[in-house]
């Protein structure tokens, strides 16, 4: 089922596919089973006859299906956490007619995750079992579970092997697993401020994170009232992941322009710098279009992240198959070093691979700000 939405430079859908039913169901990597599945999905663009110019895009941790276009509102309870901030497609100023994925050449996918809030099953849908929210008895999901929902989903297009896939931060480990796993179905793929392995510094990240939300006194195992959620929690979330995401001298730049907040929830402490203001901000802003049931779901599925056991499936790849590497040279998020790594595993097992550095003042959302950087990179390569 899909939606033609008003946008006629992307020829943008909106659609929703049924993952799994009662007849049918979905089998989690950890032994569960979703009787009752969907995906919300975008497409930009138009498949061609031959069927071989799709690209599928991941999304980061945050992100949504919605990568270009403007799309007002979400159907039913999840249109509540569809802000202002959500409109605009994440990856609006990468993807369309003469951008840096140009929609006149090529048919892009993206899909929220499973255990997504933005339309795709998780804590926030109903158990068929119980009729009721999931909330905290959703299934933790794993990346692999992830990848394969959405290549089910690529099949029902009659997709034989995709262009190319493509992801950002998180989204590039998932693109990677995908790799892995379907090494017959993928010709190219574009890692941008990602990886190869879990780092030390990102399990620490991942994990003050998850304290951080099962701390608050609102979170109550996850079953927490949708008209009192644990939104500090989030928020506290949100500021441990976002001092990675910005460099410093960008974070510097924009609180000069932030309004001082004296902040909620503190006895004592009132806010006198106005870098603590620009973090309450951001914090508040986040915790009013996501979920923390669906956040705990999506980083506990990067904490267990791992290839190792799939690297056998590499000699699947075609020979023709080609990986690019892109790295920003101020990311804290994902080190330039991750991406070496990365590049020189894949030359270690004779895949074809280029690496890239970018050179920004504004760390590891780069990827998202600033589309000139990687026009000519990915343009060449995709039509190399």
């Amino acid at each position: 089922m899909s939606q033609l939405l008003e946008d006629e430079t992307l020829n943008l859908y909106a659609g929703e596919y049924q993952l799994a039913t009662a007849k049918r169901p979905f089998l989690l990597e950890g032994g569960e089973k979703l009787t009752n599945g969907v995906l919300a999905y975008e497409t930009y663009g138009a498949l061609n006859s031959e069927k071989d110019n799709a690209i599928l895009v991941f999304h980061a941790l945050s992100g949504s299906q919605h990568a270009a276009g403007f799309r007002e509102s979400l159907s039913g309870s999840v249109d509540r956490l569809w802000t202002f901030e959500c409109k605009i497609g994440w990856w609006d100023k990468f993807i369309g007619k003469n951008k840096v994925i140009d929609t006149s050449k090529y048919f892009v996918i993206c899909v929220n995750y499973l255990g997504g809030c933005y339309g795709s099953t998780g804590p926030n849908s109903i158990n068929p079992d119980s009729g009721q929210k999931y909330m905290g008895s959703f299934p933790w999901i794993s990346f692999v579970d992830i990848v394969r929902s959405q290549m089910e989903l690529v099949e029902s297009f009659k997709i034989k092997s995709l262009f190319a896939i493509a992801g950002p931060s998180l989204g590039g480990l998932l693109a990677l697993t995908t790799t892995m796993l379907y090494p017959e179905k993928v010709q190219r793929i574009i890692s941008i401020a990602s990886g190869l392995t879990l780092q030390p510094l990102q399990i620490i990240h991942n994990y003050e994170q998850i304290k951080a939300i099962e701390s608050d006194s609102l979170f109550l195992d996850g079953n927490y009232k949708e008209d009192d959620t644990p939104r500090l929690g989030l928020e506290l979330a949100r500021m441990i992941g976002h001092k990675t995401y910005v460099s410093l001298s960008i974070m510097a730049e924009r609180a000069k322009k932030s309004l001082m907040d004296q902040g909620e929830g503190f006895s004592g402490y009132r806010i006198t710098h106005s870098m603590e203001s620009y973090f309450n901000y951001q914090a508040k802003k986040f915790s009013e279009r996501f979920d923390a049931n669906c956040y705990l779901r999506i980083i506990n599925a990067w904490q267990r992240y791992t290839l190792e056991a799939s690297f056998k499936n590499l000699r699947g790849l075609s020979s023709e198959f080609k990986a690019l590497i892109i790295s920003i040279d101020t990311d804290v998020c994902f080190y330039p070093n991750e991406q070496v790594e990365l590049h020189d595993f894949l030359c270690a097992n004779k895949i074809k691979s280029n690496l890239h550095k970018v050179h920004s003042d504004k760390g590891h959302d780069s990827f998202l700000l600033e589309p000139d950087l990687y026009h000519p990179i990915v343009t060449d390569f995709l039509e190399s």
